[in-house]
């Protein structure tokens, strides 16, 4: 048995699996959290139906950065170890497309069942204690949070990232106590975020949703209505429901591509965004669909255009593509006053939609913290290769991934692992041969 002791820093979703694994391996363990609520991201997510993994995890639902060392860690803790550890302490789950979400369908759920467990297992919880230094003391760590010195054979940082700084006081802070230690730390940027945009033409403060393939190009040639994509230079493609208001892009899409784009753009590269409206529609089938269209213009040329494009979009969206088109009104414009290149420009733009992208929210709306610690700094069991005993988990690292539930499911793997090996220093239930 363990008489090892454990600090876990941060209680958040990586933090309260990682103080509950190392409990598990009877290790006295302390977990200090920050603010004065525990779990506060966690009970927010999903949109507080706690999303907390996804079916189909793979290496490449995660950053390329963490693809290759993410296969190993998937090996080393399967997704039915993660599942059976919420089952143990009363936590049931469901899957509901390709999401996995608990019975309840409360994200308040999840932190209740962990909170609930590391007190039965003899985690002793601190709030209000802010982290504010980490030393090697010897044959341990020695850290001061919250006024007091604290010493432990092991210590776990798993206090998140720069996301949510209003809702969840995330300030990432430990990136600085991990640099002043010699860690490497990956700039920061955020992820899972919506897109800022050069001001689309639209009259609703709201905008329009609207089902479509967004692809991403960088150092691409400023967007203009008709231009063709430089498929080149293709930096990221997603689909589905994307919203488009007067100043930006989001929906499930847009965030699942914005790690990439933030990357481009911190590089210095212009990016641009050309829409799909139409994207079940081969080329092929979207012709006739154009001639069977302008039949109808030519039975009926008086009748306005933007009622003729009612059974392809919506009046907003419609109203919006008349207006790049350069129709002085928008509508009264009928398809026969249109000039020859207007009429070609038109169908063009269905199939892509040009979008200038001019920057990223901020850590604000972000959902995830992209760099961080790098991964090069630490071992398989997530010990820091340069201070023995310091372990790491969570969004603190260099992993960032899809959204549908791959971060917090990491957040999770990552707490099993590091509370694991900090208690015990042994291999992993379920270690890769």
């Amino acid at each position: 048995m363990s008489e090892r002791s454990v600090l876990v820093f941060g209680a958040g979703p990586a933090g309260l699996v990682a103080a509950l694994s190392a409990a598990t391996q009877h290790a006295r363990v302390t977990l200090v959290e920050k603010t004065g609520m525990i779990g506060r991201k966690l009970s927010l997510t999903g949109n507080g139906r706690g999303n907390l993994s996804a079916v189909y995890l793979t290496k490449d639902c995660y950053n390329e950065e963490a693809g290759a060392r993410m296969e190993r860690w998937l090996r080393i803790c399967p997704q039915t170890e993660v599942i059976r550890l919420f089952e143990r302490i009363g936590l049931y789950i469901r899957t509901e497309g390709a999401g996995i979400y608990p019975v309840s369908g409360q994200a308040s759920s999840i932190v209740t069942a962990l909170h609930d467990a590391c007190l039965k297992q003899g985690v002793t919880i601190l709030t209000g204690a802010q982290l504010k230094s980490v030393e090697q003391d010897g044959n341990g760590l020695c850290c001061v949070a919250g006024g007091q010195t604290m010493r432990a054979d092991a210590v776990i940082l798993s206090t998140g990232g720069l996301a949510g700084p209003k809702t969840c006081q995330a300030s990432g802070d430990a990136y600085y106590l991990c640099e002043r230690l010699g860690i490497a730390c990956v700039p920061r940027r955020p992820a899972l975020v919506p897109l800022h945009t050069k001001g689309l033409p639209l009259r609703t403060g709201t905008g329009v949703r609207v089902r479509a393939a967004v692809s991403f190009y960088a150092s691409a040639p400023t967007a203009e209505p008709g231009t063709e994509p430089p498929e080149d230079r293709l930096i990221v493609s997603e689909f589905g429901e994307v919203q488009l208001t007067p100043q930006g892009l989001s929906g499930i899409p847009v965030l699942q591509a914005s790690g990439k784009v933030t990357e481009a753009l911190a590089a210095g590269k212009e990016v641009n965004a050309w829409l799909d409206l139409l994207p079940e529609l081969s080329p092929r089938e979207w012709e006739e669909r154009v001639r069977h269209l302008e039949e109808i213009a030519e039975e009926a040329p008086e009748r306005p255009l933007l009622s003729l494009l009612t059974g392809i979009t919506s009046q907003e969206l419609g109203r919006c593509i008349l207006t790049l088109l350069a129709c002085h009104d928008a509508e009264q414009a009928c398809f026969q006053t249109l000039s020859a290149q207007q009429k070609i420009t038109l169908w063009r733009l269905f199939r892509a939609f040009p979008v200038e992208i001019t920057g990223a929210s901020d850590y604000t709306h972000a959902q995830v913290t992209a760099g961080g610690v790098s991964l090069n700094e630490v071992d398989d069991d997530l010990q820091s290769i340069r201070v023995p005993g310091l372990y790491l988990a969570g969004e603190l690292l260099d992993v960032d991934g899809r959204c549908g539930g791959y971060n917090l499911h990491w957040a999770f793997m990552s707490g099993m692992i590091a509370g694991t090996h900090a208690a015990s220093g042994t291999s992993f239930i379920g270690e890769a041969v």
